[in-house]
């Protein structure tokens, strides 16, 4: 790769595979964005090559994959035997909920008031899986008064002889499967799972796939950022915050150009 402070354009610059821009005033060894947030290429083939590395292969582990995958199935599971005829698949709803030490404290919202934010969305006596870093159960009752709260330690039996250290994972990975899904704005952790029930959205062409927006799927945070993801959004500040639909758009268009090709 290369850098340099001024940008400027140069044959050399010009004939190089990889050129990178350092920010002026900050560490340049640092990547805390999202790469396709700023990553561009003449080729969009590569491009969208890049985006299906990241898809297919950053990705958890199968142990990891395996243990949310059982998980799923048992909330499901409780879901159907709660109401087996109006719910035959066993669909649940999902909640990220952070709090902990957040520093963004208009986020950290009582528990009541999650419920007035995302009442219209997920309706009284649904199966509600809740993944959080929040430890104290009183906290969520506004809401179990509502749901069928479940969480991940409840299914210890699907956990048995998982290292302890996956488990956020798995609670992004199970968090993703919900029918409708709300997270906290401005957590990475929920910005993942945005990003998966994008991924999941363009292999099921669910309603809205072709623009990349995400039809049940919101921020319970405040009603400016609620609907973020019911629109088409281009990439902007704050980058690191949010996912984009840029990450899952179109990202397996010229497969078939290039097999073609390689024929």
């Amino acid at each position: 790769s290369y850098s340099d402070s001024d940008g400027s354009y140069s044959k050399e610059r010009g004939d190089r595979f990889t050129v990178r821009f350092t920010l002026g005033g900050y560490r340049s060894d640092v990547l805390f964005y999202r790469c396709w947030s700023f990553a561009h290429s003449l080729f969009c083939y590569a491009v969208a090559r890049g985006k299906r590395f990241v898809r297919d292969h950053l990705r958890y582990s199968d142990e990891i994959q395996c243990a949310a995958a059982r998980v799923v199935a048992a909330v499901r599971e409780r879901a159907r035997a709660r109401d087996p005829k109006s719910n035959p698949k066993g669909e649940f709803d999902s909640f990220h909920i952070r709090r902990g030490d957040f520093q963004y404290k208009n986020t950290r919202l009582e528990a009541d008031q999650i419920y007035e934010n995302t009442k219209d969305a997920i309706p009284d006596k649904t199966t509600v899986f809740v993944a959080t870093d929040h430890q104290g159960k009183p906290f969520f009752k506004p809401l179990a008064d509502h749901y069928n709260l479940v969480y991940l330690n409840d299914f210890k039996k699907e956990l048995e002889g998982v290292n302890s250290n996956y488990f956020g994972m798995i609670d992004q990975l199970v968090a993703s499967r919900g029918r409708v899904f709300f997270g906290c704005m401005h957590s990475t952790f929920s910005g993942f799972i945005f990003r998966i029930r994008g991924y999941h959205a363009q292999k099921d062409k669910s309603d809205g796939w072709e623009q990349g927006t995400l039809h049940n799927s919101f921020y319970y945070t405040g009603k400016k950022e609620r609907d973020m993801y019911q629109r088409y959004i281009p990439v902007h500040p704050p980058i690191y915050s949010s996912e984009f639909p840029t990450s899952w758009r179109d990202i397996d268009k010229g497969i078939a150009e290039i097999s073609s090709v390689a024929e």
